[in-house]
């Protein structure tokens, strides 16, 4: 049987019928899921909100510094791309092999 992969937002539906009133093994059986791979989801979505309180406002620095963040992200993005398109030049030209 092949392994399948799901993503988080597939994980927290998962977890939110459990919330919702769904016993443990009806969650198991209508996505057909073992006990420990529910128990597994559980533990990972905990950690992933014990990380993040739920009343966290990010503070103007850190926008600041997010946008700024993306900001360099693309500029290496776009050199990366202009640096492979003049090695593909290059080798066109035989000046590189």
């Amino acid at each position: 049987m092949a392994r399948r992969k799901f993503t988080l937002e597939d994980k927290i539906k998962i977890i939110e019928e459990l919330n919702n009133g769904l016993t443990h093994a009806q969650v198991c059986k209508k996505y057909e899921l073992t006990s420990s791979t529910l128990s597994t989801f559980k533990r990972q979505l905990d950690v992933i909100n014990a990380t993040q309180p739920k009343d966290y406002q990010a503070s103007a620095k850190e926008k600041a510094l997010e946008e700024e963040n993306r900001k360099l992200k693309e500029l290496i993005g776009k050199k990366e791309l202009e640096l492979d398109m003049l090695q593909d030049l290059l080798k066109k030209k035989k000046y590189l092999k």
